[in-house]
């Protein structure tokens, strides 16, 4: 039998020699993994293992490749339509490599957006409104009878990403004819005396320069200086601007004289010359005329201050009120 002293010399003589042999091996190898390896047998052994999930790495998500894009006619985002009232309204929207992609209009009123159509459906409760698709590419919105309220813009859009937008400004313009007098008052008749210069301009808006027309009850007047009838024709501020001149008038001269326009509303006007005796005698209707107006207005004037002055006297002597 081995003692207890025996024991723990052997386990000192183990220890002793198992700390030699690590201390050659750090000297003759030099490397950090012999190291680990005799101080993990020195305390015991190594630690357990760590299973490390797999990452996986996605890629970036990629741009669109601008070759694949669609694109609208010529490239142009925006563009004006002008329009006459009453007239159909074309909205052309052409978008080239759309495949699976779908094309919208809407009206945008500020931060309002209305959508009106929406591939071949139409969502709009006015029949004017329609969507008409014309081969190969061009998705149409039509707005029939056009009316100032549909001034406005318009987008034509296409579900790619990001989105393609073409803007429509749409322009409806409302033919409008005034005639004046030399003074620039608007009239609807006038009186001039035989001999006197008859001098009427008409202001045309948004309608063509040549298309304005003089006619007297109903036939044309053209121009013929020789008569000394001239018509002029000219831009101004506000719109296309006709004279129209007749030198020395005569009472043959009188009539209904009218200026229109294609699309417009034709504005007359109606001109009297009157010789001396009748332009007197004018005179004397117009004065006679207004004369039992006066009378009348003198004759209640006196009658109201008569019962002024009478209930004033009653009132004085007996203090009572006039009623």
């Amino acid at each position: 039998m081995y003692c207890k002293s025996d024991v723990i010399g052997r386990q000192l003589q183990s220890d002793h020699c198992k700390r030699k042999d690590l201390r050659l091996m750090m000297e003759n190898s030099g490397t950090c993994y012999v190291f680990i390896c005799s101080l993990a047998c020195l305390v015991g052994g190594f630690a357990p293992s760590i299973d490390i999930p797999e990452t996986t790495t996605e890629p970036p998500p990629t741009t669109p490749d601008p070759a694949t894009l669609p694109y609208f006619l010529h490239h142009l985002n925006t563009t004006n339509v002008t329009i006459i009232h009453g007239k159909t309204a074309t909205l052309d929207c052409q978008v080239f490599r759309l495949r699976d992609r779908t094309v919208s209009w809407v009206r945008r009123r500020g931060d309002d957006i209305h959508l009106l159509t929406f591939g071949s459906t139409t969502y709009h409760n006015n029949d004017r409104y329609t969507l008409e698709f014309v081969e190969p590419n061009n998705w149409q919105l039509v707005i029939k009878a056009a009316e100032e309220t549909d001034q406005g813009h318009y987008e034509c859009q296409v579900s790619s990403h990001p989105p393609k937008i073409r803007r429509v400004y749409l322009f409806v313009y409302v033919p409008r004819l005034e005639i004046f007098d030399a003074r620039g008052e608007a009239i609807q008749e006038k009186f001039y005396e035989v001999g006197s210069g008859i001098d009427l301009r008409c202001t045309a808006f948004h309608v063509p320069r040549d298309s304005v027309v003089w006619s007297r009850d109903g036939a044309r007047i053209y121009h013929t200086p020789d008569a000394g009838i001239s018509i002029e024709s000219n831009l101004g501020p506000s719109g296309i601007v006709s004279w129209l001149r007749v030198k020395a008038a005569a009472v043959t001269d009188s009539g209904n004289y009218s200026c229109s326009a294609p699309e417009a509303e034709t504005a007359t006007v109606r001109i009297q010359v009157l010789d001396g005796e009748s332009s007197a005698a004018m005179q004397h209707s117009t004065n006679t005329a207004s004369m039992p107006s006066r009378h009348l207005s003198a004759s209640i004037l006196a009658l109201l201050l008569l019962l002024s002055v009478s209930c004033y006297c009653r009132g004085t002597p007996c203090g009572t009120v006039c009623c």
